[in-house]
C-alpha cells in the first residue's frame, strides 16, 4: 500500500507537479511514474509524438527492473 501510494503522489496524477517545487518534481521525474502519466495523457490527448520520450524511460526502467530481477533468481541469494 505504500507504494502504491508513493506511486500516485510522484506522479502527478492529482495535482500538477509544477504547483508542489523543482525538488519534488526533480525526483518524480527521476522515476518512472510520471512519464507513465504524461506519455497516458499525449496518448489520451491524440498527441502521439509526444508519447514516445515517455515510453522510452518507462520501457528502461521496466528492462532495468527485468534485469535486475532476473539476476537476482539466478544468483541464489535471496
Amino acid at each position: 500500500m505504500l507504494l502504491t501510494h508513493a506511486s500516485v503522489w510522484l506522479s502527478g496524477i492529482w495535482f500538477d507537479l509544477d504547483l508542489v517545487g523543482s525538488a519534488f518534481k526533480t525526483i518524480a521525474y527521476a522515476l518512472p511514474f510520471a512519464d507513465a502519466v504524461d506519455a497516458a495523457r499525449a496518448a489520451t490527448a491524440g498527441e502521439y509524438a509526444a508519447i514516445l520520450p515517455h515510453l522510452i524511460w518507462v520501457i528502461g526502467y521496466a528492462v532495468a527492473a527485468v534485469a535486475v530481477f532476473h539476476r537476482k533468481m539466478g544468483s541464489g541469494n535471496t
